[in-house]
């Protein structure tokens, strides 16, 4: 494994309380599976470092770091479960604004491209606030339209799956 990989991992988890790093990042009803995301990673619950913090606006549940040394990108992804219904307008607040959190406890010095991939893991559908338009969940970020991938609780590779959606 590369050392700027662990350097990398190693500046993100220091950013953050130890009580908010966790090993997985299903919670809230929601299984979210793991399988072929690398070992080396971080996953931050994002409710408990934003408490801490004493941030008190909407936030996603967790924030899933990893090197993806294919492409020699960082991926930034921040996730939003849903075990039932998820509801459009909600859905967005919270991964805009986990977003922003992102981009701030990335490494500003690394010879990585930080790629950000939000996600939406629901259990039962979604609201939209327009049932009849587009049915696609996007936030602005960085003066981009970003693209939500959306996968199911509890579904086999359901993390894979969601990150290798095309954008």
């Amino acid at each position: 494994m590369n050392v700027n990989v662990n350097r990398v991992l190693d500046e993100i988890r220091a950013q953050v309380g130890t009580e908010s790093l966790i090993n997985s990042c299903s919670g809230e009803g929601c299984r979210v599976y793991m399988d072929g995301i690398p070992p080396e990673r971080v996953v931050i619950d994002v409710e408990d470092e934003f408490d801490s913090r004493k941030m008190t606006e909407k936030r996603c549940d967790r924030l899933l770091f990893f090197i993806d040394t294919d492409d020699n990108n960082l991926v930034a992804a921040p996730i939003e479960l849903k075990s039932g219904k998820a509801e459009q307008s909600e859905v967005t607040e919270k991964l805009q604004n986990s977003l922003r959190f992102t981009a701030s406890i990335v490494p500003r010095a690394m010879a990585l491209t930080t790629v950000y991939r939000p996600i939406l893991f629901e259990g039962r559908g979604i609201k939209w606030i327009n049932p009849k338009g587009t049915k696609q969940l996007n936030v602005n970020f960085r003066g981009n339209k970003l693209r939500i991938r959306v996968g199911r609780c509890g579904k086999d590779e359901n993390l894979v799956r969601a990150l290798s959606e095309p954008d």
